[in-house]
């Protein structure tokens, strides 16, 4: 095909970027693409600071998908949001500070070791860190979501999930909520590439919502963290006392219960966990004891069954199928917006 190439005076390595670099031709220029066996580079943050990082999808699998149907407060109009979960999915996550590049787990290592008396070793952390939950060696499940879902992306998706064997599970749903349909497949089917897009938390009256799987996985391991140490720090203090009335004593056993629980609450999510924040009628903003999963934004993702691709877009108003410009930065989901079954895809 050089040759081909040669004949008419076309450049000998523009077109191969079709095949060698997809992932430059993406549509939605706010959302992140990730492909088996790339490296990614995204934007990552800690604590609000923008640092470059990278992701190299290793396996993914999608073990279910549910279909939830909102009615909007504010234009009463109808709109279906599509939840799924990628299980396992591993990837190798970098982060580059100062110029220097480690992985996830040695970001974390090197916050816990920085005022540490006796350092961790990598594998004692990694064995740490798979106890807490944070499972960066086996892989951990990511739970996702898509707004405002096309009709004809999700005919078309949940056709190609039940040609693959997947099964309708809603009638083993107790508290489905507003979910009309839910399908899981027992093995899952291999999923060769899947966008991740970001929420505009701006918009969410709880402040709340995925940014990116940095900020994700540094806030799991500081709310993990602060959770226990702050259990240990009270069950130290009630071993001591000696004069606490009964009722302090109750009041003190049932917190650190709390703490305890809210510490292992959705840990295992590479999108993360986020407390639940109701809002009064007054707009009253009140914190609950209770963490929920995140859901990363996703629309788009290529399912491999038998060797052959099957490419999934819910978007609305595709920029894939249509001219019309895309944005990933989509409303962030408020927790009091849903009934804690409803926000979750089970």
């Amino acid at each position: 095909m050089s040759n081909l190439l040669d004949k008419f005076g076309l450049g000998g390595d523009l077109f191969s970027a079709v095949a060698d670099t997809p992932e430059v031709f993406e549509t939605t220029g706010r959302t992140t693409t990730l492909h088996i066996g790339r490296r990614i580079a995204f934007k990552g943050t800690i604590n609000g600071i923008e640092v470059p990082a990278y992701a190299t999808l290793e396996e993914a699998t999608l073990s279910r998908m549910s279909v939830i149907e909102q009615k909007s407060p504010y234009t009463q109009e109808t709109y279906k949001i599509v939840t799924g979960i990628f299980k396992p999915v591993k990837m190798k996550v970098e982060v580059v500070i100062d110029g220097e590049t480690m992985t996830l787990p040695e970001l974390l290592r090197s916050f816990v070791n920085a005022n540490a008396q006796k350092p961790v070793d990598e594998q004692a952390f990694l064995d740490t860190a798979s106890r807490l939950g944070l499972k960066f060696v086996d892989g951990m499940p990511m739970l996702w979501q898509q707004f405002g879902a096309s009709e004809e992306g999700i005919k078309n998706a949940f056709a190609t999930f039940k040609d693959a064997g997947a099964v309708d599970v809603l009638h083993t749903m107790e508290n489905r909520g507003n979910i009309i349909a839910a399908y899981a497949h027992e093995t899952g089917i291999p999923v060769t590439s899947f966008e991740i897009g970001t929420v505009d938390r701006n918009q969410s009256r709880t402040g709340q919502g995925f940014l990116n799987l940095i900020d994700a996985s540094v806030d799991q391991f500081q709310r993990i963290v602060r959770l226990r140490k702050e259990a240990s720090v009270l069950k130290t203090e009630l071993a001591s006392q000696t004069d606490w009335a009964q009722k302090k004593i109750k009041a003190a056993e049932d917190r650190i219960k709390v703490l305890g629980n809210m510490s292992r609450q959705w840990t295992t999510n590479w999108s993360g966990a986020q407390q639940i924040i109701k809002v009064d009628e007054s707009g009253k903003l009140l914190p609950q004891d209770q963490y929920a999963a995140v859901n990363a934004p996703c629309g788009r993702f290529t399912m491999s069954i038998d060797g052959k691709s099957f490419s999934v877009d819910l978007w609305k108003n595709s920029a894939r199928a249509e001219s019309t410009p895309t944005t990933n930065s989509v409303k962030a989901v408020n927790s009091d917006d849903f009934d804690e079954d409803e926000n979750l895809p089970f």
